[in-house]
């Protein structure tokens, strides 16, 4: 199902207000309008199918592209588009995917749901600063498809508790500092 740009414009528009309201330094948990469309339009398989790395094809690529391009227009800076896949959660119990925040990223959940825990990297250890030791967090919270979170840069996120192929759209703003 084809997305028309308004209804993109729509679900930027509410992660802007959120960041207008919240500042880009803090940790922001955003339910953005038309996230339910986007998600329909990239995760139209049964929810039981493979989800692979390189975001479905060329459809799904070429929307996250335009999405990509139209934040980055509204913004007037640079916006990077990646996908991230969880397969389910490891028997283990370790987070499925941890890395730290190289730029302000938005992580949309597209396809199932997920545990996104989310701190300031640097917090409360040996030789942080009191800048570092102020930053929000850390925030814990179930997301489910069409919900979003805004890390600032230098933040670290796991993500666990995918029960099922969970599928994630990426936004990356590396001129943010």
């Amino acid at each position: 199902m084809p997305l028309p740009d308004g209804q993109l414009d729509l679900l930027l528009l509410d992660v802007e207000l959120s960041l207008a309201a919240y500042g880009r330094d803090q940790l922001v948990v955003v339910w953005p309008r038309g996230a339910d469309l986007l998600a329909r339009s990239v995760a139209d398989r049964p929810a039981g199918s493979p989800v692979p790395d390189s975001g479905r094809g060329p459809p799904a690529r070429a929307l996250a592209a335009r999405l990509a391009d139209r934040f980055a227009d509204r913004l007037g800076e640079p916006v990077t588009v990646a996908w991230r896949t969880l397969a389910g959660q490891p028997p283990d119990g370790r987070p499925e995917v941890a890395y730290r925040t190289e730029w302000d990223t938005l992580l949309l959940t597209v396809r199932g749901a997920l545990r996104l825990s989310a701190s300031p990297f640097d917090a409360g250890g040996r030789g942080s600063t009191p800048t570092a030791r102020a930053r929000p967090g850390p925030l814990s919270v179930r997301l489910r498809t069409g919900e979003a979170v805004y890390a600032p840069r230098g933040f670290m996120c796991e993500m666990s508790g995918a029960s099922a192929p969970t599928l994630l759209l990426e936004l990356s703003l590396p001129g943010a500092e």
